[in-house]
């Protein structure tokens, strides 16, 4: 779902085709990124004294924890069967979910598609415009029952919680009340004793449930909330994605039914990205790209060793004679790929949407049963909500976990925006064709900078990264004390250091972005090149 563009982000909503508004949810334009950069002299660092650093991280969103009891209709012989009574539990914390992300997520009027001006009743998309919104998504699949209990006479409850993410300050946004223990309450409303299928979720009632025009009978759940810490900053697993020569990443555009076509812009706006980047492209012009063109390559260095960095790239009008090709290759590259990007239309309990018929459409369901290995992997789900639940339903395969995988995802609607600089940080090279790795927070932070994303409060974040390495992946630990002229001596270039911390010999050292990643032995040290830190590196006590 993508609003005018189109509508992106971790909440991508609507039912059908009108819920999900604007693939990409934004404006596209070619970006301007380079991706050769010039690593700076070792002579260019100096070590910082202790206590000069301030360990400071600011992100555009939060990820909170909500908590709360829920009355569940069940007989005694119901709540005796396991499997029964699960199924019943299931229902209703599903219905709960629903109608919290119904509560939670911005609302808008609809998209003028005719252009006459003025947004007709087949334009409208949110019939509760008024109702709740504050920026945030539900995360539907992170829920977890914490008890259930009752008896026939006082009747049943299932106690739970489920996160939600938000801007930081959500908690002064919503209406909440104070509870004796010092934590802090807000309510949900639901049509009393809903339940909703989990394998058949009506997306329509995140964007009509207003109780206030509800004819039904209400009940209200008092729920408390608490902000959840920020994790600490890791690298993608670049060394892995690299170990095996190869590097390889795949685009693949969803359909945009907007009459601009967000959609081809942003694909060509690639195109042109990785051909001036000094890629080798399959064909001349963009216009001559097809399924089976090939692959853009390029050669480069990872951590010493000679790699190729490989991009696909494909979009709906490959596909209008054959949609099953096109639904069977978008996951046949999302299990196969180093990094798969989905940039198009999204939202709570879809998928992605890639033709305008929906005829190629991948289920959010079916990504729990794709064929994934135990590859390392970085997906970024650039669509409308996607933090709803895009990275819980991969982490549902068998053979995906945080270990293995790190999902990039939105919470409010996406407007196609960042690509291109996302894609020029994960395969920047420096002026001797070294690979360049970018921390997450990094990545995160260009993404939610982008002016249009600032400016709409897209919110991009990422999960999965409390495993990742914190030590540059291309830092040689075992060289930290020797003996060094150049950064180079100490192997690769981008991740190691060759300086000393006083009058001395220079020693090597291994960048690193926090002290827990250092060896027993040695000590971490901010370094700054000039007035400003550039970087942390562990070096020899």
């Amino acid at each position: 779902m993508r609003p005018s563009a189109r509508l992106a982000a971790p909440f991508a909503l609507l039912a059908g085709l009108s819920a999900l508004v604007a693939t990409g949810c934004g404006e596209s334009g070619k970006s301007s990124t380079d991706t050769t950069a010039t690593t700076g002299a070792d002579e260019a660092y100096a070590v910082v004294a202790d206590g000069k650093a301030d360990n400071y991280y600011s992100s555009v969103a939060a990820e909170f924890e909500v908590q709360g009891t829920l009355p569940v209709a069940m007989t005694k012989d119901e709540f005796n069967d396991e499997a029964k009574r699960a199924d019943l539990v299931s229902r209703r914390l599903t219905a709960f979910g629903l109608y919290l992300t119904t509560y939670v997520t911005d609302k808008f009027r609809g998209i003028d598609h005719d252009g006459d001006g003025k947004i007709s009743e087949s334009e409208v998309f949110f019939h509760n415009e008024g109702y709740g919104g504050f920026h945030a998504m539900v995360r539907n699949y992170s829920v977890e029952t914490l008890d259930v209990s009752g008896d026939p006479s006082s009747g049943y409850q299932v106690t739970f919680t489920i996160d939600l993410a938000g801007p930081r300050d959500l908690l002064s946004l919503v209406e909440l009340k104070d509870t004796p223990d010092g934590g802090k309450t807000f309510e949900i409303k639901l049509p009393k004793g809903a339940t909703v299928d989990p394998q058949s979720v009506p997306r329509g009632e995140v964007r009509n449930f207003d109780p206030a025009k509800y004819s039904g009978e209400i009940e209200t759940i008092p729920c408390q909330i608490e902000r959840l810490p920020d994790p600490g900053n890791a690298y993608p697993a670049y060394d892995q994605f690299t170990a095996d020569g190869v590097y390889d990443l795949t685009l693949f555009y969803g359909h945009d039914y907007n009459t601009a076509r967000s959609d081809l812009q942003e694909s060509r706006s690639a195109f042109e990205l990785l051909v001036d980047s000094g890629f080798k492209a399959p064909v001349a012009r963009f216009e001559d790209l097809k399924a089976d063109s090939g692959v853009f390559t390029r050669t480069a260095k990872a951590n010493g060793k000679d790699v190729t960095i490989e991009v696909r790239m494909y979009h709906s009008d490959m596909f209008t004679t054959d949609r099953k090709k096109q639904h069977d290759l978008a996951v046949s590259e999302l299990v196969a790929r180093d990094v798969f990007f989905y940039n198009g239309h999204a939202g709570p309990y879809f998928g992605f949407y890639l033709d305008e018929a929906r005829a190629a459409t991948v289920n959010y369901l079916e990504l729990a049963n794709a064929p994934f290995t135990k590859k390392q992997q970085l997906v970024i789900a650039q669509g409308c909500q996607t933090y709803s639940q895009y990275a819980d339903m991969l982490y549902a395969n068998p053979e995906k976990s945080e270990d293995n995988l790190d999902v990039i995802t939105t919470v409010n609607y996406s407007y196609g925006q960042g690509t291109d600089e996302l894609l020029s940080s994960l395969i920047a090279l420096d002026s001797a064709g070294n690979h360049r790795p970018v921390d997450f927070y990094t990545l995160v932070g260009d993404l939610n900078s982008n002016w249009l994303n600032d400016s709409r409060d897209v919110f991009y974040g990422v999960m999965g990264i409390d495993g990742n390495p914190q030590m540059h992946p291309y830092a040689n630990a075992a060289k930290i004390g020797e003996k060094c002229k150049k950064a180079a001596d100490c192997g690769d270039a981008d991740g190691n250091v060759c300086l000393s911390a006083s009058i001395g010999p220079k020693l090597c050292g291994a960048k690193s972005l926090t002290e827990a990643a250092c060896p027993e032995g040695t000590q971490f040290k901010f370094l700054a090149r000039g007035a400003t830190i550039a970087t942390g590196a562990c070096l020899k006590k």
